[in-house]
């Protein structure tokens, strides 16, 4: 896994809550999206400053191979509630420095195989910050042929830009995030400093509800996803909506709330979580599918 230094802050140059970046073999890749062809363009010539070719691109991060030149980058990502085909997706947009709304400047989406492990902490860190998440990224970047001088002209999906000694095509982008248990453990010591009642919603597990429960929640609430309060008492770990008991989240070899019921516990009795109704059963997202017996994620 790739070494990561430093921790979740706040980046004043950007505006964003940055995430530290991995090594840059490790990065994971975008899903750029062809109807934001020209703000992808637009963010790439806007993160060139003056003698780009010197201060950037020679002295650029190595990536998978030593022969690679990379231009490092600045990205927000956007949760994306709205989006059809998936819920969760998130999508990766240019920094709010270069103007407009998050949907504006949107420019890709992470692919599902990787929102699997990191979507969870990466809305988490939205759904807390004041003010908009994002990561460093890369950007690949190749010398072509001096014959292909035209700026910005099409050579399949890349594009290029003539620098002042020859010409270069910009092609994909990767993000350099952290390994998933690097980025959950990273974000639930962020979550602790701004809401301490709080466990974040990293790994869902499924509990059936008490009798009666599922038919009064679905009377009070049609969102499919909402809060629930976590209480410690008498040995049970329950989980409420507003005063009505969802469920009694028993531990077991198979859903691990034991190790929740011990961070309720050192947290006073009671905290908050994330659950949604998932086809007859309640979902409730933890931080830590290990059993006590076993090594603790974040």
């Amino acid at each position: 896994m790739g070494m990561v230094t430093g921790s979740i802050g706040e980046d004043p140059e950007s505006g964003l809550l940055l995430v530290p970046p991995a090594e840059a073999k490790f990065s994971v890749g975008v899903a750029l999206w062809d109807d934001a062809d020209d703000v992808y363009r637009s963010f790439v010539r806007q993160s060139l400053p003056d003698g780009w070719e010197d201060s950037v691109l020679e002295d650029a991060v190595a990536g998978r191979s030593e022969r690679q030149t990379l231009l490092p980058v600045v990205v927000q990502l956007v949760p994306r509630p709205d989006n059809d085909y998936n819920p969760k997706a998130i999508s990766v947009a240019a920094p709010p420095s270069q103007g407009g709304s998050d949907h504006e400047r949107h420019m890709g989406y992470m692919y599902e195989r990787n929102l699997v492990s990191l979507g969870g902490p990466l809305r988490a860190l939205a759904s807390l910050s004041d003010r908009p998440v994002g990561c460093h990224a890369l950007v690949e970047v190749h010398p072509v042929d001096e014959r292909w001088a035209d700026e910005d002209e099409e050579f399949g999906e890349q594009f290029r830009i003539r620098g002042a000694r020859r010409s270069y095509s910009f092609s994909s982008l990767r993000l350099r995030l952290p390994w998933w248990e690097d980025l959950q453990a990273m974000t639930a010591v962020y979550s602790r400093s701004v809401r301490p009642d709080l466990i974040s919603p990293f790994i869902g597990h499924w509990s059936s509800y008490s009798e009666g429960a599922h038919e009064e929640l679905l009377r009070r609430t049609d969102q499919k996803e909402f809060p629930v309060t976590l209480r410690v008492r008498d040995g049970r770990l329950t989980a409420s909506y507003e005063d009505l008991e969802l469920s009694v989240l028993v531990p077991s070899g198979r859903d691990f709330f034991d190790r929740t019921m011990r961070q309720v516990q050192e947290m006073g009795g009671t905290a908050t979580a994330v659950a949604e109704e998932h086809s007859g059963a309640l979902k409730v997202f933890i931080e830590d599918s290990a059993p006590v017996g076993l090594p603790s994620g974040p």
